[in-house]
């Protein structure tokens, strides 16, 4: 029964009583009091059980869940602990991978640059015919492949027009082999503009004393030969090496590594020179140095090579 429904009985049991016996009337009346005392008592003791009880499963559910947060925490601390150990262990394997790199392009003996007068007329982009760059398949013999020379240049800007080389650099390449190398800054017409030199790091006090792209020419095509060319990303180099004079670029075969990349590496991230070479292990120190970037170019094109004719790279050069 709900109290007021124990209420109204009691009430009509004691005036029954007192209409029969007030004193029996009144001790009904103690008995009830203590009753309805004790109900009230059990009831408040059961709604403060309930009470802490609910204070309990907060407090229980507010623990749970500090202990999720503070393992939440420790978890991203450990992931945090872990990346900065795995990049620090990334960084070292870089400047050891990238110091054996400058050693291998640094041991490698330099042409002599002999100066000449002769005079080269710069040249308009639009005269050179539009090159068919090679392709190499499993097919392509390796006699016609593994002589070559990789070059690159920095500029002073994008476009042929108006812009000049300020670094001409090539690695000649006889049996897979790197031979010999080809490095020369070069005064241009104009000051170097600030972007530029803050791509390649090139200033203009570093090409005060350079010779113009002219005087070099004809070294430079004694040195190239009639080799294959190989560069990253070849039509930006070979226009600007047309444009500025070098003729004989026109008629070269040509190995675009970019292009070759692209079919050889599916789905990579990235294929600027530095990014598709560190996917194959080759680690470039000073990038957008032509000197380095030749050299880059060169092994990545062996690399290509022996992945195309599913021959092991160490042993490219034993291979006729």
């Amino acid at each position: 029964m709900k109290i007021p429904d124990i209420t109204i009985f009691i009430i009509i049991i004691i005036l029954v009583l007192f209409y029969f016996s007030p004193a029996i009337a009144i001790i009904s009346i103690i008995i009830a009091l203590g009753i309805l005392i004790n109900y009230f008592i059990q009831k408040r003791a059961k709604a403060k059980e309930e009470m802490l009880f609910k204070e309990r499963v907060r407090q229980d559910q507010e623990k749970k869940k500090q202990l999720v947060e503070e393992e939440k925490i420790r978890r991203e601390q450990n992931l945090r602990r872990q990346f900065i150990e795995s990049e620090k262990r990334r960084q070292e394997f870089l400047k050891k991978k990238q110091a054996e790199f400058k050693a291998a392009v640094d041991s490698i003996p330099l042409f002599e640059i002999i100066l000449s007068d002769e005079k080269h007329n710069r040249n308009q982009e639009f005269n050179i015919i539009d090159k068919e760059y090679k392709n190499i398949t499993k097919a392509t013999p390796i006699n016609k492949i593994k002589d070559f020379v990789a070059l690159d240049v920095e500029t002073t800007g994008l476009k042929t027009g108006g812009n000049d080389i300020i670094q001409l650099s090539a690695v000649k390449y006889k049996n897979f082999k790197a031979i010999e190398a080809f490095n020369k800054y070069i005064k241009p017409r104009k000051n170097i503009p600030k972007e530029a030199s803050e791509i390649n790091g090139i200033t203009d006090d570093m090409v005060e004393n350079a010779p113009r792209f002219y005087q070099i020419i004809n070294s430079f095509n004694s040195f190239i030969e009639d080799l294959p060319i190989v560069a990253h990303n070849a039509p930006f180099d070979i226009k600007h090496l047309y444009v500025n004079g070098l003729d004989s670029v026109d008629n070269k075969i040509v190995y675009d590594t970019l292009v070759l990349s692209r079919r050889t590496y599916k789905d990579e991230y990235s294929y600027k020179l530095a990014d598709i070479c560190e996917s194959n292990n080759i680690y470039i120190c000073h990038a957008h140095n032509s000197l380095y970037d030749s050299y880059a170019a060169g092994e990545l094109f062996k690399t290509i090579v022996a992945d195309k004719k599913e021959i092991d790279l160490d042993n490219l050069f034993t291979t006729e």
